[in-house]
């Protein structure tokens, strides 16, 4: 048995040409400016709110630093921040031993689990 392969007659089939379909380099730069030209442009609303809404936090914070380094120069002021400094950690302890004895099993299991994973991806040594 023989085949033969007859080409008289076929379809020549136009060249494709990707090269236009795929946009340039500096088409995708232009449209990825524009993108982000929208987004800032609808986000600008909510940037502003944000601006406002924490102003009176900022200068309220500034009041402060400013007061506390104004208050630090005084001998008697630095000797009653050092005092209500202490009473607020003595104050404090037991929660922070709470949150010490109830966090501490949590990070014991991660550190199990990080030695058993370091372990895992040891090289192996043949006996």
């Amino acid at each position: 048995m023989t085949a033969t392969l007859c080409t008289a007659g076929q379809i020549a089939y136009p060249e494709l040409a990707l090269g236009r379909l795929i946009p340039s380099e500096a088409a995708l730069a232009a449209f990825a400016r524009t993108v982000k030209n929208i987004a800032l442009f609808v986000a600008a609303p909510f940037i502003g709110l944000v601006y406002a809404m924490l102003l009176p936090l900022v200068g309220l914070g500034m009041l402060a630093v400013i007061g506390g380094k104004a208050l630090v120069k005084e001998p008697a002021a630095y000797e009653a921040l050092i005092a209500a400094r202490k009473i607020a950690l003595f104050a404090a302890a037991p929660f922070i031993g709470l949150v010490y004895v109830m966090l501490l099993p949590f990070f014991g299991i991660a550190m199990i689990a990080k030695i058993g994973y370091q372990a895992h991806r040891a090289p192996k040594h043949a006996a």
